[in-house]
């Protein structure tokens, strides 16, 4: 089973199942907010076979709330890795919203990503594809926000990963987030700051 299987597949179980759960007490919206400006840092290591490739980069991105249930989302991120290898990558896609509680909400995107690879010397490599994320989130408090869930991308070669995350709310519209990623080709942990609006 690839990992695009197993993404779909976990999903198509948790979505009835939750829903189910929650359906008398469900929601008519979400109370979370889906319209954000973000900056984030993130150090990654790559896989690739024999050995490993590190390296850092940042990443601003946006979300914008269209209706109760639907959101944008794009981002643009620049990172630097051992060899001299730059790596930008541009996504833009569309997320739907189902609240299962007041404070927890399950949301996917579908994404499309465009990769762009320079090496040292002239040579490069341009590469898209499709991106899918399902994610559950969820408040403990007025500051404090979890999410976790699962990504896949196809863009090469396609990679399965899981994601956790922390949100702190200093205030309603600023707050800082660390993140990681594991369980695919790609390790990784990360930093933001975000502007809610």
């Amino acid at each position: 089973m690839n990992g695009l299987s197993r993404a779909f597949l976990i999903t198509g179980m948790l979505i009835p199942a939750l829903g189910a759960a929650q359906e008398g007490t469900r929601p008519a919206k979400s109370s979370f907010n889906y319209s954000y400006a973000e900056l984030g840092y993130d150090t990654t290591n790559f896989d690739v076979g024999p050995g490993d490739i590190d390296g850092d980069g940042f990443t601003l991105s946006g979300s914008f709330r269209l209706t109760d249930d639907w959101h944008l989302f794009a981002a643009y991120g620049q990172d630097d890795l051992d060899f001299g290898i730059d790596v930008d990558t541009y996504a833009i896609g569309v997320g739907y919203t189902y609240p299962i509680r007041n404070d927890v909400d399950l949301y996917g995107r579908v994404l499309y990503i465009d990769q762009e690879v320079d090496f040292p010397g002239p040579a490069s490599a341009d590469d898209d594809g499709l991106g899918l994320q399902f994610r559950v989130r969820g408040r403990v408090n007025e500051k404090l926000e979890l999410e976790g869930g699962l990504q896949y991308v196809d863009v090469g070669n396609s990679d399965t990963s899981l994601q956790a995350g922390a949100r702190y709310y200093f205030t309603k519209a600023f707050s800082a987030g660390v993140g990681v990623t594991f369980g695919g080709d790609a390790d990784g942990i990360g930093i933001n700051a975000r502007y809610s609006f």
